[in-house]
């Protein structure tokens, strides 16, 4: 499926492609940038992708830095980490997120930007198989096992 960037009111190319291979954008499912334009909209939240200052939270061209079975990673390429720009409570977040269709969803209190720790950030993906979970003190906790 070809994405028509002239339905994505909320995004730019850019904002999905890993910052190593300018263009990689190309390579992301195009349900996973309308589904993240339609959580925008449905919000009103400002959503920053982690590939926009030089993360590799969308697509991840080089097989490093995510596991193994990344849904980051080509052939896949249809998660996305991100955080909202808002100071809505992190719980009304999460409850948007996880009303938001994705099926892998990954909620992080330990994230941090610009030298800040969020309050919540977010990894989505578009995984046949319903999942979602939390980390805390490093380790791995799935809410649907």
């Amino acid at each position: 499926m070809q994405i028509d960037w002239s339905k994505i009111t909320w995004f730019a190319p850019e904002e999905f492609d890993d910052p190593n291979h300018p263009g990689s954008h190309t390579l992301m499912d195009a349900r996973s940038i309308i589904a993240l334009n339609q959580l925008r909209e449905a919000t009103g939240w400002g959503i920053i992708t982690h590939n926009k200052h030089g993360l590799r939270g969308c697509v991840c061209v080089d097989k490093t830095g995510h596991s193994s079975k990344s849904l980051h990673y080509p052939p896949h390429c249809n998660a996305v980490d991100f955080h909202f720009d808002c100071t809505v409570d992190a719980r009304e977040q999460a409850m948007r997120v996880l009303r938001s269709g994705f099926a892998g969803i990954g909620i992080y209190y330990d994230w941090h930007w610009n030298n800040d720790r969020l309050s919540v950030g977010f990894h989505v993906d578009l995984r046949k198989r319903p999942q979602v979970w939390t980390r805390k003190k490093g380790q791995y906790l799935y809410i649907l096992e």
